[in-house]
């Protein structure tokens, strides 16, 4: 009875001591999904585990979700599977080298074919999209981990975590322990049974809820030695018992405490305690406080009498937790202590110190979220330890400080070994686990002991005979530990490792695709399952690789013939002689592959279209996959005369061209599809590919389908056959009144027309749910309203619509308020808006918003900042209060408090590059360079296939002074070095802005740069009267910068070049930016800067798209001025002035 009592003792403490986190899949607005069935299965063999996770979400809604599975894992832990429905059937990822893949998985959602990509992100964390999760469905995602099993007195621990709060329908455990010795378990619905040579045990359950962790307890013998060998791999664990030496007691101590957001999930009880305990053991010690985030905050000197430290103590209980992580004070910083403490999750994000502390450093977590690696290596560096209270009891943790930290210091020569890692100094509490090759049997001798001084050896025979495939990925993982050292310097390394032995790093994701030719397109090997079809298509694929290097030598010259074209711009004198032609109507030049929206000129726009408008379009290069059936043709009208600008997608898809002068198109298209085809003025037809891949169509005129011209992202159709996000011919007097909202002209005779854009998802099941003046109302009232008779107009997407009115919101709602109704209805129109600022995370678009009311009131920055502490956690999802707040601290003149907010964006959802380049924006705005900086590297590293990341980073190396560095970044995108990384020419034109900011970089700084003469001739001085550039945060956002001159002529996107010489450069209409207005001879007068801002109603993880405005007077002279300001658009407003210069 006492043995079991201790081992139930036993169970419960460990419960919390190596509690860990369970998968969820968490949707846009923060929710989790419900997760309706879980299957179980664990293999224990030896010391290695093997856990996967197969489970089944629901969605209870009628409506698609997308969502994020979030899944951390803990020290040791590793993924080493990922899984997916995909049509019904299961698809195992592959792993992809981690541009490629994301380039791959992004690339393919943008033809709405969904695939799976689970990425290793900062620490030990994984997220993956979750998409589709079809509406009354299920969907079903497997994740499978491993891990080395570390030991507690004589036995092997190993946990599951199932800490969940909600019944699953269906619950399933197979726990599988190969050993002769019967496990211990702390379940009373899981027994172990005996079935040769293993122990298993199984569970089944209905309407069950898993709410706490199963440990199980595997019994080892003191020295027990395991030694496993495979063709020509070892490994090797061995169960030490070290003879302990206590440490000389410090003098002094520095603690390092971090205060950063990310640490509010860290047990600060438990560390406490520690301490407590560690100060009551050394009884005297004088103690260096400092505690940090994004700087160091406070740093202080106490002294700890006869163990009494409680003035220090209750410092640390008062610590706030916001801002993100910096620890490059360190480099300056002199410390003199005995030893180290650093209290801290390791999530630095802000930037690490470099700098060689010859001090003993102690980091200890009690995060389970955490990045164990670099805590690990920064302790064991120094002659430290890592302490995880996550893994450890305080008496344990006491045990680690008060003694010598005991290391492995290597193994003595042996010709017959190679590649054996951990190769030298690698801490040890008592097990040690060592793998490498072997040419023959041999004997290696294991050195251990402390301070680089050998106290033990230890002989192992090895020889071949105990076979197990499993060590091979035993020796990668921990040969990828050896080399994740210099991450850097050794990234081609790993990434090699990670393909041969199917290892997800920070360079490596796993990813699943759909579609065969997306896997042959990208040159990824499939699973197993499509290996055949693969090796078919790729045997034939030299060809097309031929057409891709000649496709970018091509762009390469184009780029070299525009920069001519630049500079004939510049020496052309301006206003030409030439009389100017009226515009046409011009929509957006898009990729037809691309689900983004065209757009007509509004300047052009303030008559009505009739049936002799004439509508020309310009069309970019289409992307034809040689790897897939072909189809062209030529399309005439019923005069035989060819059509140019016809719109020709493939019927069910959103892949689509246009014709060119000629009237002749390519596509791809299979045997099985039909081709839509549709052109102003005449009637839309359809075309069937079975017979011919060369095909004849005629189209008749239908001078009634002019009534009403809406523009997609394929061209000009018909409303009944809009396929995505819709815009349409705007009436002036409401445009930019209404968010994603634009209203046809109505002619005599006609229907009014008012179009939701942005809002495809609520449009394509069935209607939305409309609220006039404050009451629901059935159908569609627009038919019956004139577009003068709206005061405003309002579209709530499916959450919003769900969260408000239930099932009856499913398909969104529009809200509109006429003109009468807000003034004879004005009750029930302020009931509803209370009702939607209560229910819907809509508080960020609102500049009004309600936590800048409540810090308002406060009297003091003390005080204020105590709030935005107490109503934080009501925000902690959306960024854009972080961005209100710091700006409201701004204004009141604290941009210390304001800078430590903003870093909160960093710290809020790892590795999300859109939040940091907001972040990077605002960094630069408060003169933080150097911050701005590392971010900016930080998203070159997650996004090197945007040529964004490299002029972002080159522009603020430029601020702090690096103009090499600076140059060679410009010098790639001039250069048409990352051509090949911008297939689908996504960012065309961003070359000629580099071409442009290399030249003042040239000229400005000659002295400096390291350039041959050949060199510098190639780049003219460019000076300019007034320059504008506009940069944006989100990807696939479409923003215009528009300039209006002293004659009030606008420059924008369908005029870029202005009669007193103005010049836009092309328009970039899928993210990003950036955008350029530049004016060599300036008039004199006021230079009114505007943009037009098209984007999605949806709110982003990310927040709202934050804009960055950089504006020069006599740019590239010697009396250039600059200013940069930092824009939050909260609105989709169509116009919106952001600025203005006076020349």
């Amino acid at each position: 009875m006492k043995k079991l009592l201790i081992l139930f003792t036993f169970f419960i403490s460990l419960s919390t001591l190596l509690s860990q986190e369970t998968p969820f899949i968490q949707l846009k607005d923060s929710t989790q999904l419900k997760l309706s069935v879980l299957k179980v299965d664990v293999k224990i063999v030896g010391n290695f585990a093997t856990t996967t996770y197969d489970m089944k979400f629901y969605n209870e809604l009628n409506r698609t979700l997308e969502g994020e599975l979030i899944f951390p894992l803990g020290q040791g832990q590793s993924v080493s599977g990922f899984a997916m429905d995909v049509n019904d059937k299961m698809r195992e990822a592959v792993i992809v080298e981690k541009e490629l893949a994301r380039v791959a998985y992004e690339s393919t959602v943008r033809q709405n074919i969904d695939p799976g990509l689970l990425e290793k992100t900062q620490g030990n964390n994984y997220k993956a999209r979750i998409y589709p999760i079809l509406p009354r469905d299920y969907k079903n995602v497997v994740i499978t981990y491993e891990q080395e099993l570390f030991g507690k007195n004589n036995s092997k621990l190993y946990e599951l975590p199932l800490n969940f709060t909600n019944n699953f329908d269906e619950f399933l455990i197979d726990i599988t322990v190969y050993g002769d010795r019967k496990p211990l378990i702390n379940n009373d619905d899981l027994i172990f049974h005996q079935e040769g040579n293993t122990y298993k045990a199984l569970a089944h359950k209905k309407d069950y809820l898993a709410s706490s962790s199963i440990i199980i307890d595997i019994p080892k013998s003191l020295g027990s030695r395991q030694v496993i060998t495979h063709n020509d791999f070892f490994y090797i664990n061995q169960q030490l018992a070290p003879n302990s030496r206590l440490k000389e007691k410090p003098d002094s101590i520095t603690i390092l405490w971090d205060s950063s957001f990310s640490n509010n999930h860290r047990k600060v009880k438990k560390e406490l305690e520690l301490l407590d305990r560690y100060f009551s053991y050394l009884q005297n010690i004088k103690v260096r406080f400092i505690s940090f985030s994004n700087s160091m905050h406070s740093d202080k000197e106490f002294r700890v009498i006869d163990g009494n430290w409680s003035i220090l103590k209750e410092q640390i209980e008062k610590i706030t937790y916001d801002g993100g992580t910096y620890l490059g004070f360190l480099d300056s910083m002199k410390i003199k202590s005995d030893e180290i403490l650093i209290f801290t999750d390791g999530l630095i994000n802000l930037g690490h110190f470099n700098k060689k502390i010859n001090r003993s450093i102690y980091t200890v977590n009690s995060s389970v979220s955490g990045d164990h690696e670099y805590m690990n290596r920064i302790a064991t560096t120094s002659g430290g330890n890592y302490i995880n209270l996550t893994r450890f009891s305080t008496e344990n943790a006491l045990e680690i400080l008060k003694h010598e930290t005991y290391q492995f210091l290597g193994i003595s020569n042996n010709s017959m070994l190679e590649e054996v890692y951990p190769n030298q100094n690698t801490n040890v509490l008592s097990d040690f686990s060592l793998s490498g090759k072997f040419k023959e049997n041999t004997t290696i001798k294991l050195l251990f002991g402390y301070r680089n001084k050998v106290t033990e050896e230890i002989e192992i025979y090895i020889t071949s005979g105990t076979e197990d495939k499993t060590i091979r990925r035993l020796w990668a993982k921990q040969k990828l530990s050896f080399l994740n050292k210099n991450k850097k310097q050794n990234k081609n390394k790993i990434i090699s490792l990670a393909k041969q032995y199917k290892l997800i790093t920070e360079y490596t994701s796993m990813l699943i695709l759909d579609r065969i030719e997306d896997y042959v397109k990208y040159r990824i090997e499939p699973p197993q399952e499509l290996k055949e079809a693969y090796k078919e298509r790729i045997e034939n694929i030299e060809q097309e690789e031929l057409y891709k290097r000649e496709e970018i030598e091509e762009r390469r010259t184009d780029l070299f013939n525009e920069y001519e074209d630049l500079w004939s711009w510049y020496t052309t004198e301006f206003p030409k002689k030439v009389e100017k032609t009226k515009q046409k109507i011009n929509t957006r030049n898009i990729n037809s592959n691309q689900n983004t929206q065209q757009r007509v000129s509004i300047d052009t726009l303030r008559e009505p279209i009739s049936d002799t408008t004439n509508v020309s379009i310009e069309t970019s290069r289409n992307t034809i996959d040689i790897t897939k059936r072909i189809v062209s043709g030529v399309i005439t009208d019923d005069k035989g005369l060819p059509l140019p600008g016809v719109n020709v997608w493939v019927e069910e898809t959103n892949h689509g061209t246009q014709t060119d002068i000629d009237g002749n198109f390519r596509i791809n298209a299979e045997v099985t599809q039909e081709l839509n085809i549709s052109y102003i003025g005449f009637a839309s037809k359809k075309s069937a590919t079975t017979n011919s891949s060369n095909l004849q169509i005629k189209l008749e005129e239908d001078a009634s389908l002019l009534e009403e011209v809406v523009v997609v992202g394929y061209g000009v159709q018909k409303r009944k056959s809009m396929t995505a996000s819709v815009v349409t011919v705007t009436n002036q007097s409401f445009s930019g009144a209404v968010a994603g909202v634009q209203v046809g002209n109505s002619q005599p005779g006609t229907n009014s027309s008012i179009v939701v854009r942005g809002v495809s998802s609520i449009t394509s099941n069935s209607e939305p749910l409309y609220i006039v003046n404050g009451v629901p109302v059935q159908g569609n009232p627009t038919n019956k309203l004139l577009p003068d008779e709206i005061e405003s107009m309002q579209v709530l997407k499916e959450e919003a619509g769900e969260a408000l009115y239930g099932s009856a919101g499913n398909n969104g709602i529009i809200v509109i308020t006429t003109k009468e109704g807000k003034e004879n209805n004005l009750e029930k129109i302020e009931q509803l808006n209370q009702k939607i600022s209560e229910k819907i995370e809509l508080k960020s678009w609102n500049p009004d918003t309600p936590y800048l009311k409540i810090l308002k009131k406060e009297k003091t920055i003390d005080l204020a900042y105590a709030k935005y502490l107490e109503i934080r956690s009501q925000y902690t999802n959306t960024p854009s209060f972080y961005l209100d707040v710091a700006d409201f601290f701004d204004r009141k003149e604290a941009p210390d408090i304001a800078i430590k907010i903003l870093t909160n964006l960093i710290e809020k959802d790892l590795d999300n590059h859109e939040l940091m380049r907001a972040l990077a924006y605002k960094l630069e705005y408060f003169k933080q360079n150097e911050l701005a900086v590392v971010v900016y590297e930080k998203i070159l590293e997650l996004r090197p296939e945007e040529p964004q990341s490299y002029r972002d980073l080159a522009l603020a190396y430029e601020n702090i002074g690096e103009f090499q560095k600076s140059f060679d970044l410009l010098y790639k995108i001039y250069n048409g070095d990352l051509l090949e990384k911008d297939e689908d020419e996504r960012f065309l034109g961003i070359e000629q802005l580099a071409y442009v900011e290399l030249s003042r970089l040239v000229h400005k700084y000659k002295k400096k740069l390291k350039l041959s003469e050949s060199t510098k001739t190639i780049f003219k001085e460019i000076p300019v009267d007034v320059r504008v550039v506009i940069d944006w945060n989100h990807n696939d956002t479409d923003i215009d910068l528009w300039v209006i001159d002293p004659n009030e002529e606008k420059g924008y996107y369908s005029n870029t070049e202005t009669e007193i010489g103005g010049r836009l450069s092309q328009d970039m209409t899928e993210g990003y930016g950036p955008e350029e207005f530049m004016l060599k001879k300036a008039i004199k007068g006021n230079y009114k800067v505007m943009i037009d801002y098209y984007a999605d109603n949806v709110q982003k993880i990310s927040g709202p798209t934050i804009l960055k405005v950089t504006m020069f007077t006599n740019y590239g002279k010697k009396n250039e001025s600059k200013k940069v300001s930092i824009v939050r658009l909260g609105k989709q407003e169509e116009e919106i002035e952001i600025g203005s210069l006076k020349f």
